[in-house]
């Protein structure tokens, strides 16, 4: 074996080495595009380095309903949350009949307020990049690492990247639909990006997400306004299932539980959706009611029963009372902090109400005995586990209770 590596390498020693070097007259190499008719986005240190990955394409941006034209899309205006890393270079391409077009701004774009912008077309206060498309020329130059929204109007032949910020507002949040309560970037990456702040929240009331500080990222009067601001399908919907899917609308969000709940906004990268978490573990919950004992006497609608936070097990919240002794015929509610004015669950607000002690009929809505109101009401006294759960990914709440 030795014997023959010796050979092998004798041989490389003599054989003539052949370069192969380009002139500096050769042209370079042809860049690939898509085939498919459509406006794509691309560059180094992005979500796509070349136009032919499938993260380069770009979408109709959505629009605002209640402006002109009042059409969902238009067509040749294109927006995509897109994350772009530092000194990155960007590029566009459209292709129109198969045939591609590389799209570039003079000096690598411009960067000023978007409400300085000459056309008044970026209804932004922070800065944006912005220029118009011509072939053939400069890259798009960007110097700082995030998450940005980029609209291509090649009806006009402009292009803006627009830095993400993000705020709440409504009238569940401080500024109620005056101001919005900023939600500071935590994170950003090719994968995904967040933002999250503590907020001090009010129960039964709504509110929306906006970013850009406004309701609008583009606005060309009268032919395309994009929509900036994250609601939901239908308000009524959200409030009776307890889940928010979050769609880009002018529907708000409900919001059952009040008090300083740290909020995440969290963008994913590859389904091109936003989600919200909202951390309860600071929210404290108690029995309200006449169904137990304070002391030796039985409490009368004004003193709360053991008023505490929760445990967390993954995306769960878990408020536990374990060997609660209730009280035959009395009646109660859960109250945030045991008092009136927050989160209120009586027996028809939770997805859910069970356990073996609701299945025994030992626990039931007070309305289906006679009760005026639909309090939890006690058929038997005794020892139980009371339980309520609320599941703050996938939405839901559970109260679940058990006979001891």
């Amino acid at each position: 074996m030795k014997k023959l590596f010796s050979v092998k390498f004798l041989m490389m020693l003599v054989m003539p080495l052949v370069f192969v070097a380009c002139s500096k007259d050769d042209p370079a190499p042809e860049e690939l595009v898509p085939k498919l008719d459509g406006v794509y986005i691309y560059g180094t240190n992005t979500i796509a380095e070349t136009a032919v990955e499938p993260a380069a394409r770009m979408a109709l941006a959505q629009l605002d309903l209640n402006k002109a034209p009042k059409t969902k899309t238009v067509d040749g205006v294109y927006g995509k949350f897109m994350y772009i890393g530092a000194g990155a270079k960007i590029k566009i391409a459209n292709v129109v009949s198969g045939v591609a077009t590389r799209l570039g701004v003079v000096g690598g774009g411009k960067k000023e307020k978007g409400t300085d912008v000459a056309d008044n077309l970026i209804p932004i206060g922070n800065t944006v990049i912005h220029g118009d498309l011509v072939a053939d020329e400069a890259e798009i130059s960007v110097t700082d690492a995030g998450l940005y929204f980029a609209v291509v109007n090649i009806n006009k032949k402009t292009v803006v990247l627009a830095p993400v910020t993000a705020n709440i507002i409504g009238d569940a949040t401080p500024g109620n639909w005056a101001t919005g309560t900023a939600i500071a970037p935590k994170s950003a990456s090719k994968d995904s990006t967040v933002f999250e702040s503590t907020i001090k929240l009010k129960g039964a009331a709504g509110y929306r997400y906006r970013f850009h500080d406004g309701w609008n990222a583009y606005n060309q009067e009268g032919a395309a306004t994009t929509l900036s601001s994250l609601g939901v399908a239908n308000y009524g919907d959200s409030w009776a299932s307890g889940k928010n899917p979050l769609v880009f609308s002018l529907e708000n969000i409900p919001n059952k539980v009040a008090g300083d709940i740290k909020v995440k906004l969290l963008y994913n990268q590859a389904t091109d959706t936003w989600s919200e978490f909202k951390d309860l573990s600071n929210v404290k919950l108690g029995l309200f009611g006449n169904a137990y004992k304070i002391g030796d006497k039985q409490a009368a609608w004004d003193t709360p029963y053991d008023v505490k936070a929760p445990t967390r097990s993954g995306s769960k919240f878990i408020w536990k009372w374990t060997d609660a002794e209730l009280i035959a015929d009395g009646e109660f509610v859960f109250l945030q902090d045991g008092a009136w004015g927050g989160w209120f669950l009586d027996y028809t607000v939770p997805n859910s109400v069970g356990g073996a002690a609701v299945t025994e009929g030992k626990i039931k809505n007070a309305k289906d005995v006679g009760g005026a109101d639909a309090n939890y009401r006690v058929i038997t006294a005794g020892k139980y586990d009371v339980t309520v759960t609320v599941d703050a990914k996938e939405g839901g709440t559970t109260v679940s209770f058990v006979a001891k």
